[in-house]
């Protein structure tokens, strides 16, 4: 038998440093290495893209076609170079959001810029896979679908697209966003994917389509996942530092209740000033630059900007807890950060504070022995749960992780299982 032929669309590529561009690019890796010929269809990155610092070895054998596109932001685009005009753009974005009918999509070109390679990718490959976001992956996993009816096409979700809690209030926006969602994805997609069980549920009831579940992972070899939770566990040295790593949003993210924990321990005698710190690492600093200036949370935050992947991953190794933030709305049920994989493979307690117990996050870190959430209403006993832990009790003993559960989050075997499913739902098309 040939050996299939897959396109992979995607938007996330090396060298955007973020979470989400690790899952495409271990596709192309491991499907490669599974005998597929793939094809990387990308953009070539703006100046909002930034952090593009990550500089991963190119999938040997994997074709990337990476396509130049014109912003809407045109001859402007060189001001965001400046971290503070980015953070300001941020702002007219949200703002925008809030108050317009449709959409300020600054990657929306791109669609039109990849139509020169559209026709002619449709036409060689068996398989095109697509994941979101921004919008113009699926849409342009549509365009080759139509172009080549033949095409056996997996719609991949990161995020929601119009069910996500980010779209806004607008009802026309919400409706226009669904209508593009159904006529591109609802009505071509042969087969879909998503990160969480509750987003493989939500997406079922929206398209009425097949939904397979492939969660995110990590990329750390096995042996040494293994060797690091080996290790017997340890309370360091002071300072003791509970870090974050990854984006934080305001009104879903919030770590006042750890910082407010901190402040009842010292005043209250309990630590000292400089014992425990919480250290922060990350591009988006606005939420974090208002707390840092409160007198009462300023001695515990180091910000520590954005730094190289390496050094991020170095962090969460020498924490003395791995801190998680999510919100407890319903939206937030099946949100699954990128760096909940990291954290699993660290070696290190994990606390997770906004989310709930019976959401998912809570659900891997019991199956993986890993750490906990702290509901909002258990809020106030967070203090209690940070001396416990002092003391070898709290979160250092229910830390007992299961590798072989860690291990299923592994990205090679998650790209293998999905190449093995994908396969198998093109074979039976009658391929």
């Amino acid at each position: 038998m040939n050996k299939p032929r897959i396109v992979i669309i995607t938007y996330d590529w090396p060298p955007r440093n973020a979470i989400a561009t690790h899952r495409p690019y271990s596709w192309a890796r491991y499907w490669k290495e599974a005998g597929a010929e793939v094809v990387v269809l990308t953009a070539k990155k703006q100046p909002f893209d930034q952090p593009l610092d990550l500089h991963l070895p190119s999938p040997s054998g994997v074709r990337v076609i990476e396509a130049p596109y014109e912003s809407p932001a045109g001859p402007f685009t060189f001001l965001l170079k400046s971290e503070r005009l980015r953070r300001l753009a941020k702002v007219i974005k949200s703002a925008w959001k809030r108050n317009s009918h449709f959409v300020l999509d600054p990657r929306a070109p791109w669609r039109k810029a990849v139509q020169v390679h559209v026709t002619r990718l449709a036409q060689w490959a068996d398989i095109v896979v697509s994941s979101f976001g921004p919008p113009a992956t699926h849409l342009i996993g549509s365009d080759m679908k139509v172009a080549n009816p033949g095409l056996f096409w997996l719609a991949d979700y990161r995020d929601l697209w119009s069910q996500n809690r980010s779209v806004g209030d607008s009802i026309e926006l919400l409706e226009e966003i669904r209508r593009s969602e159904l006529k591109s994805v609802g009505a071509h997609a042969d087969l879909l994917s998503a990160v969480s069980k509750d987003m493989v549920e939500k997406l079922e009831c929206l398209m009425s389509k097949r939904v397979i579940y492939n969660p995110n992972g990590f990329d750390v070899d096995e042996e040494e996942v293994r060797r690091r939770l080996a290790n017997p566990l340890d309370v360091p040295e002071p300072p003791l530092r509970i870090v974050y790593t990854g984006k934080i949003y305001e009104g879903f993210h919030d770590p006042k209740p750890v910082l407010d924990a901190l402040v009842f321990l010292l005043q209250s005698g309990k630590i000292a000033d400089g014992m425990i710190t919480l250290d922060i690492y990350g591009s988006q600093v606005e939420p974090i630059e208002a707390l840092a200036k409160d007198p009462r949370y300023a001695s515990f935050i180091r910000f520590m900007g954005h730094v190289p992947r390496d050094r991020a991953l170095d962090a969460q190794r020498c924490a003395w807890l791995l801190l998680l933030l999510e919100s407890s709305s319903a939206e937030a049920r099946g949100i699954l950060t990128g760096k909940l994989y990291e954290y699993l493979t660290a070696g290190r307690p994990i606390i997770c504070v906004g989310s709930r117990q019976d959401f998912e996050i809570g659900q891997i870190l019991r199956t993986t022995g890993t750490g906990m959430v702290v509901d909002p209403k258990d809020y106030s006993n967070i203090p209690d749960l940070l001396m416990n832990t002092l003391k070898g009790g709290g979160l250092m003993a229910i830390y007992s992780p299961k590798t072989d559960e860690i291990l299923k989050y592994s990205r090679r075997r998650l790209a293998y299982s999905l190449f093995r499913e994908l396969i198998e739902h093109w074979r039976r098309q009658g391929n």
